[in-house]
């Protein structure tokens, strides 16, 4: 009988976080994982003993390398990235508090007791402008979300009110930066604010069209320029992806090693779990 190879390397973690961590004296319990994918594994963790907030997310970045390239690096910058957009939000409501870091590739957030918009049929009703509200306000703080199309980053809480999550492919305006290098990224980010507000109308087109004004479903519809550059390039590269996965799924070999920790209603993993 052969037996099946797992193929970690297509995830963050090789092996299963830690049991129990402590942050700033806090000791926390892993309790579950939200999702375990190539750049990190976000995961729940409770605390052990009476404290002042009771449950954190933490973000375990990319640790293990990939066919023999060491990644650890990724995942350090990509949680120092995300430190700093962070703090540039602090005070934002709808923005998770930041707690800390854990290593130097992990980090914790507040958690937030909510559903992610993936996982309900339709938003409370005014869900989708008190979300505008929300981009607008991280928008004037110099910083583009960039992953609004992802509906399971868009939490909807228990008093209906929106929150944003994974801050990994946000970006900010860097004023401190030499010139030209701070134009042209101030540039980039404009872009990527607007594409926040076409994800977001697209989003209510769809699951609330009802509320929609004519402005806004042109908007949700406005795809010219670099937006459609940018389907024709990653569009091949996503469905490769997808196949590579499906093939790795379908014969056992690509299997999480948090698997029995995750919640697997994940929409996303549809794409690449259909046989």
């Amino acid at each position: 009988m052969t037996r099946i190879r797992h193929n970690t390397q297509m995830f963050a973690l090789p092996a299963r976080p830690p049991q129990r961590i402590e942050i700033k004296g806090c000791g926390f319990t892993l309790v579950g994982v939200f999702k375990h994918d190539f750049f990190a594994a976000t995961c729940l963790y409770e605390a052990s003993d009476a404290a002042q907030i009771p449950k954190i997310v933490v973000k375990f970045g990319r640790q293990q390398s990939f066919c023999g390239l060491p990644l650890r690096w990724v995942g350090q910058f990509l949680a120092d990235r995300e430190e700093a957009i962070y703090h540039t939000l602090q005070g934002i409501q709808g923005v998770p508090r930041w707690v800390g870091r854990f290593d130097a590739t992990c980090y914790a957030i507040q958690y937030i007791q909510a559903r992610p918009l993936d996982h309900i049929e339709s938003p409370p009703p005014g869900f989708f402008d008190r979300l505008g509200d929300l981009m607008t306000a991280i928008h004037n703080r110099g910083v583009a979300y960039g992953d609004a199309n992802k509906r399971s980053n868009i939490l909807v809480g228990e008093d209906g009110q929106p929150f944003l999550v994974d801050y990994q492919l946000a970006l900010r305006r860097r004023d401190d930066w030499p010139w030209p290098v701070r134009t042209i990224l101030a540039a980039l980010v404009d872009w990527l604010a607007a594409k926040d507000l076409y994800h977001l109308y697209k989003h209510k087109r769809r699951l609330a069209p009802q509320e929609l004004c004519s402005s806004e479903e042109a908007l949700s519809r406005q795809r010219k320029g670099i937006h459609r550059l940018h389907r024709k390039l990653t569009k091949p590269y996503r469905n490769l992806r997808r196949w590579l996965l499906r093939k790795q799924y379908d014969k056992g070999a690509l299997q999480s090693p948090t698997a029995d920790l995750e919640d697997h209603h994940q929409p996303e993993k549809a794409t690449w779990r259909k046989t």
